[in-house]
């Protein structure tokens, strides 16, 4: 009798253990699935990404270029309404603006903040048919190249509407905002992706660094910038 009592024990043992495995394995896959959902979904720009601290910032050491200072005017819109609102303070809003301008003083070129804006307007098209949804905003409240700050970008820390002297940076990201921005500034004034990681134009990394090449391709289309017609820039969709 005690030997049966001993066998059934055992059962039990094993029975518990198998429970307890199988249990691990459901929790183990239902946590995997979760964590995917949110991936997936808005919220992960604010469970992955992050708010570049103030306390951040980034200052030229070398002598900008012995060449006339070359300065665009720039409207800045932060999004304050839609799917695409931003929730970025003024002291978080000129930290960027500040920091990000800076990389280009290297080239001796500066960026004159025209106009500062909260923009209310639907924002629903603003990466669908950013075309269009520059047609809701005043033309007198662009400039030669507007900024756009938005609260995401669809999981992309930034981007630029080259053809529309456009670009939006977005307020969680998974690098420093200012150096999104001028990362996003290089590409209006006509600079790709670069393979040095030190590079500003470097995909996914901290590069500030403008190359030689790169300071003379971007101060010749800065002038080239500074001098067009806003009325030449065709907002028609293509």
């Amino acid at each position: 009798m005690d030997n049966e009592y001993f066998s059934k024990d055992e059962e039990l043992e094993e029975e518990s253990g198998s429970f307890f495995k199988l249990s691990f394995v459901r929790i183990s896959l239902a946590l995997m699935l979760i964590v995917s959902l949110i991936y997936i979904s808005g919220p992960r720009e604010y469970l992955f990404f992050q708010k570049t601290p103030l306390y951040t910032t980034f200052t030229s050491l070398k002598t900008p270029v012995e060449k006339e200072e070359v300065s665009i005017p720039v409207s800045v819109f932060i999004l304050r309404e839609g799917s695409f609102k931003s929730s970025r303070t003024d002291e978080e809003i000129n930290h960027v603006l500040e920091n990000g301008f800076r990389v280009f003083r290297l080239a001796n070129i500066t960026f004159e903040k025209k106009n500062i804006f909260d923009l209310y307007v639907n924002s629903e098209n603003f990466l669908s048919n950013h075309s269009q949804f520059l047609k809701q905003i005043d033309d007198d409240k662009k400039q030669k190249i507007n900024i756009f700050l938005t609260g995401h970008l669809d999981g992309k820390n930034g981007v630029a509407f080259t053809g529309l002297n456009s670009l939006a940076v977005a307020d969680y990201i998974t690098s420093r905002d200012y150096r999104v921005l001028a990362h996003e500034i290089g590409h209006i004034l006509g600079l790709g992706h670069s393979n040095h990681p030190s590079s500003v134009m470097y995909q996914g990394s901290y590069g500030t660094k403008l190359s030689v090449t790169e300071i003379a391709t971007v101060r010749k289309n800065a002038k080239e910038l500074k001098g067009l017609n806003l009325e030449k820039i065709n907002l028609d969709d293509k």
